[in-house]
């Protein structure tokens, strides 16, 4: 079986908005291979020789192209439909047509209320030795690390981060845009933290496990009756709005500590294997 992963990106390569699902896209690309399979990563189109796995529907509907993929294509959905209203949606469309790969069990109750060509497969966000990239070997001059959009929420939260101690000296804080790649790899390398400021109804597997494949110390804040898996719920630390200073300047003075949590996160993650998520599917 030959397998084609493929990502649109309408923006490449001045713009890379839909860069966020590279690493997810990066671990079935070991999974295939490691299991025996031929597989390929293309950017903006499939081949018609090759099963597709294509991760986000999104911009192929939205150019128009979503019918020239061929019957088998999967779908890869890695965006939150949790307690949405799908019927007469792209979505809908999109399910009532091929197959769908989702990371959330939360979605898979949005999905089965619609009709669907096939039962929605359940593929959560997993591990892959690929994934390791980030060098331990370079000073980490940063306290504390926020790559996405900033919004007036995340402000607020980040303002509560760096806030002056009454020594006038307190934790730096930096923050990225629109960052991928090897740059942004950079700066996480430099991190001593790395600040997920967690929204919505599902929690942000899709940056948070890079991380955590990483062996970085990650810190969340809550969200009332957030989707999270439990073997991530019991090791992240979720730390509410007004204790975040306190917890980030305790890892950041505690070398030790902070490795230990790193290192324990790392462990939880890695149990998860790509491969399995690909065996279950096609037996």
């Amino acid at each position: 079986m030959k397998i084609c992963l493929v990502q649109y990106n309408p923006y490449y390569p001045k713009m890379g908005m839909m860069d966020a699902y590279n690493e997810v896209v990066a671990s079935y690309n070991w999974g295939f291979a490691a299991l025996g399979q031929q597989v390929e990563h293309r950017i903006n189109h499939f081949n018609p020789e090759a099963l597709n796995i294509v991760f986000g529907a999104s911009i192929p509907m939205q150019l128009g192209l979503i019918d020239s993929f061929p019957d088998n294509t999967i779908f890869v959905n890695l965006e939150r439909y949790s307690h949405r209203n799908l019927a007469n949606t792209s979505a809908a469309y999109v399910a009532s047509k091929y197959q769908i790969w989702d990371y959330s069990t939360s979605n898979l109750v949005a999905w089965n209320a619609i009709a669907t060509r096939h039962p929605v497969y359940h593929a959560p966000v997993s591990y892959a030795p690929n994934l390791e990239k980030i060098s331990h070997d370079v000073e980490q001059d940063i306290d504390v690390l926020y790559y996405g959009k900033v919004m007036n929420s995340r402000f607020n939260l980040l303002a509560e981060i760096s806030k002056m101690r009454e020594d006038l000296t307190g934790l730096s804080v930096t923050t990225l845009s629109n960052i991928w790649g090897q740059q942004r790899d950079d700066f996480i390398a430099r991190a001593k933290i790395v600040f997920n400021p967690s929204e919505g109804n599902i929690f942000e597997i899709v940056r948070v496990s890079y991380l955590m494949s990483n062996k970085k110390a990650v810190i969340c804040t809550p969200v009332p009756d957030m989707e999270i898996e439990d073997d991530i719920r019991t090791v992240l630390r979720f730390v509410p709005p007004e204790q975040l200073f306190e917890n980030c300047n305790a890892l950041v003075e505690n070398a030790s500590t902070r490795t230990e949590y790193a290192l324990a996160c790392y462990e939880v993650f890695k149990q998860r294997d790509v491969r399995q998520v690909i065996q279950n599917f096609f037996g």
